[in-house]
């Protein structure tokens, strides 16, 4: 099979979320399995490893009335070629997201994607698209693209990845960029609440659509989590899969992570993990102490993470035996409370307000719990990091929290870690304390709780299986 994947990002070249990991890992678990893999990336500034691309092509394509350029560039790595679309203008600046025009650069991007199936000769049997920079290719393919003598035939698929982003615009762009008759406005097809919509486009075109944990799927057929989709994925939810994402275990492996102070597998966490531990704390300037429980956070400091219900009862954490050290930047209103904490509560709460990819690895090696009590998460990975480093996760029950995250049962000594159902500090301050009891005075009880943990299996083998159903499903 032939797939080729669009998004607006892939590791190991450039990351700003979970997308990257997921569409650096997919296309490779596939191309393991026999598939042939593509993946097609704007051409960015700050991408890593740029020395390794080499030039193929260059061509012109309209983006509405505009000319514009388009240089071509490819990679191979593990066995996936990754295309790279290049337009200066609208690529070579800082970043990825979060311009003005943005809608204009990711429209370039959607007709350079669909022109390079012709001019590579790549035409796929599955097209599959990632979040919002990539939906409006379903529309194009759909309504211009497929009526083309080389593009028949192809089968699209659609990836919602986190359902608060989508793609909302001003109605006049769906004729100024991407060339398509207002009445696919006008008939609904692109249009809710009052604007284009660029996620809803591709929701309606796709002959599937996807998104990233079982519990998520159902979570935005409501009310509470379809951020005004709800009833058009409800038309679509015989085609709506969820299917959870993985993590690379090549790479997430704690006895092989350079990372981190010392390398373990489950054989000698227990030993190991003490002595990271003690690394991590003299690391972040926390009094050394093997034994006193450590609770890791590595979050993006924004309200869809639980923030609120940390700062609500930090104060009420502080109170217990325990150490907290946090990593992650994002919004003021989080920031500020944080670093008042931390300069009063200096000897058991480090604050870290970065990105720093091997201390977030090495939180993973050290800590007892990892905590990530989020309002919604469409899958998550920090939880499965953690699983993979024997840090125990405490997890609000919502999305792919919920489904890779089994809550611990002492009576039958099952589980992988601590769940919470309700968004509310109290209830999960009290699983949090649950949880402190179970290390202290049943530690034969936490050691079991580590060694699933570990041995749970959330690589993407199982993950790309379900990915292959759901395509041989349209081809067949």
């Amino acid at each position: 099979m032939r797939i080729v994947f669009a998004a607006g990002e892939a590791q190991p070249f450039i990351k700003s979320g979970g997308l990257a990991d997921v569409i650096g890992s997919l296309p490779k678990s596939l191309a393991q399995k026999g598939h042939e893999c593509y993946v097609i990336l704007p051409k960015y500034a700050d991408l890593k490893m740029s020395d390794r691309l080499e030039y193929v092509t260059n061509f012109y394509l309209w983006v509405g009335w505009r000319r514009c350029y388009c240089g071509v560039f490819k990679a191979v790595v593990d066995g996936v070629t990754y295309f790279f679309v290049d337009n200066e203008q609208y690529f070579k600046r800082p970043g990825l997201y979060g311009y003005d025009d943005d809608n204009e650069r990711f429209a370039f991007y959607d007709f350079a994607v669909l022109e390079c199936l012709s001019r590579l000769d790549i035409m796929p049997d599955i097209l599959s698209l990632h979040d919002w920079q990539a939906a409006m290719i379903a529309p194009l393919y759909k309504e211009k693209y497929c009526y083309y003598n080389f593009y028949g035939g192809v089968k699209v698929t659609f990836t919602i990845h986190n359902i608060a982003y989508q793609g909302k615009c001003d109605p006049s762009l769906l004729q100024d960029l991407f060339g398509l008759d207002n009445y696919l406005y006008y008939n609904g097809n692109v249009r809710n609440d009052g604007c284009m919509n660029m996620m809803k486009a591709a929701i309606v075109y796709a002959d599937a659509v996807t998104t990233v944990s079982p519990t998520y799927a159902n979570e935005i057929l409501t009310d509470a989590y379809g951020e005004g989709l709800q009833s058009i994925l409800s038309m679509r939810r015989h085609d709506l899969y969820g299917i959870l994402n993985g993590i690379d275990y090549d790479l997430i492996n704690p006895a092989t992570d350079p990372d981190i102070a010392f390398n373990f597998d489950a054989t000698d966490v227990k030993e190991k993990k003490r002595e990271n531990k003690m690394a991590l704390q003299r690391e972040v300037g926390l009094p050394e102490n093997p034994d006193i429980p450590l609770i890791g956070i590595v979050t993006r400091l924004t309200w869809q993470k639980g923030l609120d219900l940390i700062i609500n009862q930090f104060e009420e954490l502080m109170d217990r035996d325990v150490q907290v050290v946090v990593l992650g930047a994002g919004d003021a209103k989080y920031e500020e409370p944080l670093k008042g904490f931390a300069g009063y509560h200096n000897e058991k709460f480090s604050l870290n307000l970065k990105y720093d990819a091997g201390l977030a690895q090495r939180i993973y090696a050290s800590s007892d719990i990892f905590l990530m009590p989020s309002l919604f998460e469409p899958c998550g990975l920090s939880q499965m990091m953690a699983l993979r480093y024997g840090s125990v996760p405490i997890v609000r029950e919502t999305g792919g929290l919920k489904d890779s995250v089994e809550s611990f049962n002492e009576y039958d000594q099952t589980g992988t870690g601590f769940s919470f159902t309700n968004y509310n500090a109290h209830e999960m301050m009290q699983i949090i304390d649950y949880a402190l009891r179970i290390y202290n005075e049943h530690r034969d009880m936490w050691d079991g709780i580590v060694q699933r943990a570990m041995a749970s299996k959330l690589d993407w083998d199982q993950s790309s299986d379900e990915y292959l159903r759901v395509f041989e499903s349209l081809l067949y």
